[in-house]
């Protein structure tokens, strides 16, 4: 036996873990893509089922005609509307079946979204426009929507009155989207106040983070904002900034 039959011999061993690793994973993707191009399916006929519902309730209630069996099939749609919120999916409004009202469906639709399931609330009443488009994506699959149409849409939540407003804080610059009961700044800057007081040593913006379960980025503003309306107070130091009550005023 030669160096050049022990040499073919490894090129052939290489050869054929080359070909069985190709036939598995090829297997593996075909099985994947199988399986996506199903759910895909799934989603488009809930998304169809819902939009179907929606429009002939809305024709039922220009024509004013009365259904025995109203209450049961809006029941029905709620249910098939909780399960697709459970799963991050939300029905696909699009610019062709929506047309000119295109982005004030969508902005309610987004608002619906973030108040489901307390989503919002569960992040400090706050999250900052980018989080909030990316989750809003993921949740739609493959009906993306533009940084275009997020920031048109956010524009009309006033109008609308859906309960959220987007704020754009004006020492960073960081734009939210927020609750509305989180839009004063005064029952804000009261609320780091109570934080504040109820701690020895004062807090942190990781301390206003864990507590009220927001970012880092946004706690710290909060926290500012709070200082620059009088009720909390700073002190910088080497190990960072700590906020504490503003007890200067009763001096």
């Amino acid at each position: 036996v030669g160096v050049g039959a022990i040499i073919s011999q490894n090129k052939a061993r290489h050869e054929e873990a080359k070909r069985v690793s190709e036939a598995a994973f090829s297997s593996d993707v075909e099985g994947l893509m199988k399986e996506a191009r199903e759910l895909i399916r799934v989603i488009h006929k809930y998304a169809a089922t819902l939009e179907h519902n929606q429009h002939q309730n809305n024709n039922n209630n220009n024509n004013n005609a009365t259904d025995p069996n109203g209450e049961g099939e809006a029941a029905d749609q709620e249910k098939l509307s909780e399960m697709m919120r459970s799963m991050g999916l939300s029905s696909a409004i699009t610019k062709t079946s929506a047309g000119s009202m295109y982005h004030t469906q969508l902005a309610r639709q987004l608002a619906d979204f973030l108040l489901a399931s307390n989503r919002l609330e569960k992040h400090g009443g706050m999250m900052t426009l980018t989080d909030v488009y990316c989750l809003f994506n993921r949740a739609r699959g493959t009906n993306l929507i533009s940084p275009e149409d997020i920031l048109e849409v956010v524009e009309l939540f006033p109008t609308l009155n859906v309960g959220i407003r987007k704020r754009t804080f004006p020492t960073s610059g960081v734009v939210v989207i927020q609750l509305e009961e989180c839009y004063d700044d005064v029952l804000m800057g009261k609320r780091m106040q109570s934080l504040a007081e109820g701690v020895t040593g004062g807090i942190t913006a990781m301390d206003t983070s864990r507590s009220l379960k927001m970012n880092v980025m946004l706690a710290m503003e909060q926290l500012r904002s709070a200082e620059r309306m009088g009720f909390l107070c700073r002190d910088v130091t080497l190990e960072g900034i700590r906020f504490y009550p503003n007890h200067f005023a009763t001096f």
